[in-house]
Protein backbone atom coordinates (compact mmCIF):
# COMPACT_ATOMS: atom_id res chain seq x y z
CA UNK A 1 0.00 0.00 0.00
CA UNK A 2 1.38 3.30 -1.35
CA UNK A 3 2.08 5.65 1.91
CA UNK A 4 -0.12 7.84 0.09
CA UNK A 5 -3.02 5.93 0.67
CA UNK A 6 -2.56 5.20 4.27
CA UNK A 7 -2.45 9.28 4.74
CA UNK A 8 -5.80 9.25 2.64
CA UNK A 9 -7.55 6.74 4.67
CA UNK A 10 -5.62 7.94 8.36
CA UNK A 11 -7.27 11.65 7.57
CA UNK A 12 -10.75 10.03 6.45
CA UNK A 13 -10.94 8.15 9.68
CA UNK A 14 -9.52 10.90 11.57
CA UNK A 15 -12.61 12.94 10.02
CA UNK A 16 -15.03 10.48 10.66
CA UNK A 17 -14.01 8.52 13.87
CA UNK A 18 -11.41 10.27 15.43
CA UNK A 19 -7.78 9.96 16.40
CA UNK A 20 -7.97 6.65 18.26
CA UNK A 21 -9.78 4.64 15.50
CA UNK A 22 -7.30 6.15 12.98
CA UNK A 23 -4.33 4.82 15.10
CA UNK A 24 -6.02 1.58 15.36
CA UNK A 25 -6.57 1.50 11.80
CA UNK A 26 -3.05 2.54 10.18
CA UNK A 27 -1.12 0.21 12.68
CA UNK A 28 -3.68 -2.89 11.35
CA UNK A 29 -3.41 -1.93 7.74
CA UNK A 30 0.75 -1.88 8.17
CA UNK A 31 0.48 -5.33 9.52
CA UNK A 32 -1.52 -6.43 6.66
CA UNK A 33 0.00 -4.42 3.72
CA UNK A 34 3.31 -3.94 2.92
CA UNK A 35 3.74 0.26 3.08
CA UNK A 36 5.50 1.66 -0.24
CA UNK A 37 7.09 5.30 -0.38
CA UNK A 38 5.92 6.93 -3.44
CA UNK A 39 8.85 6.49 -6.07
CA UNK A 40 9.46 8.05 -9.81
CA UNK A 41 8.15 4.79 -11.04
CA UNK A 42 4.98 5.08 -9.02
CA UNK A 43 4.68 8.58 -9.30
CA UNK A 44 4.80 8.93 -12.90
CA UNK A 45 2.93 5.68 -13.67
CA UNK A 46 -0.04 7.33 -11.76
CA UNK A 47 0.03 10.58 -13.99
CA UNK A 48 -0.12 8.14 -16.95
CA UNK A 49 -3.20 6.58 -15.38
CA UNK A 50 -4.68 10.13 -14.34
CA UNK A 51 -4.57 10.88 -18.03
CA UNK A 52 -5.96 8.37 -19.59
CA UNK A 53 -8.89 7.28 -17.22
CA UNK A 54 -9.61 10.83 -15.39
CA UNK A 55 -10.13 8.79 -11.59
CA UNK A 56 -8.69 11.15 -8.72
CA UNK A 57 -6.31 10.01 -6.24
CA UNK A 58 -7.10 6.37 -7.86
CA UNK A 59 -4.23 7.12 -9.81
CA UNK A 60 -1.27 6.25 -6.90
CA UNK A 61 -3.84 3.27 -5.67
CA UNK A 62 -3.34 1.38 -9.46
CA UNK A 63 0.59 2.83 -9.91
CA UNK A 64 1.40 1.35 -6.96
CA UNK A 65 -0.19 -2.09 -7.03
CA UNK A 66 1.22 -1.98 -10.74
CA UNK A 67 4.66 -1.12 -9.87
CA UNK A 68 4.58 -3.82 -7.17
CA UNK A 69 2.84 -6.68 -9.29
CA UNK A 70 0.40 -7.31 -6.78
CA UNK A 71 -3.19 -6.75 -6.73
CA UNK A 72 -5.54 -4.00 -5.92
CA UNK A 73 -8.30 -4.48 -3.58
CA UNK A 74 -11.11 -1.82 -4.06
CA UNK A 75 -14.69 -1.57 -4.40
CA UNK A 76 -14.79 0.85 -6.91
CA UNK A 77 -15.85 -0.19 -10.63
CA UNK A 78 -13.51 2.02 -12.73
CA UNK A 79 -9.93 0.10 -11.49
CA UNK A 80 -11.31 -2.48 -13.90
CA UNK A 81 -10.68 -0.59 -17.21
CA UNK A 82 -6.65 -0.35 -15.99
CA UNK A 83 -4.67 -2.22 -18.68
CA UNK A 84 -2.39 -4.79 -16.43
CA UNK A 85 -4.04 -4.15 -13.36
CA UNK A 86 -5.15 -7.22 -10.78
CA UNK A 87 -8.04 -6.46 -8.87
CA UNK A 88 -9.65 -7.96 -5.69
CA UNK A 89 -13.14 -7.47 -4.83
CA UNK A 90 -13.98 -5.96 -1.54
CA UNK A 91 -17.47 -6.57 -0.62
Amino acid sequence: MSTAVLSEIYMLTLQKEGRDVADIRWRSLAKDFRLVDVDPQIAIGAALIKHKHSMPFADIVAATAKALHVPCYTDDLHFESIDGLSVKWIE
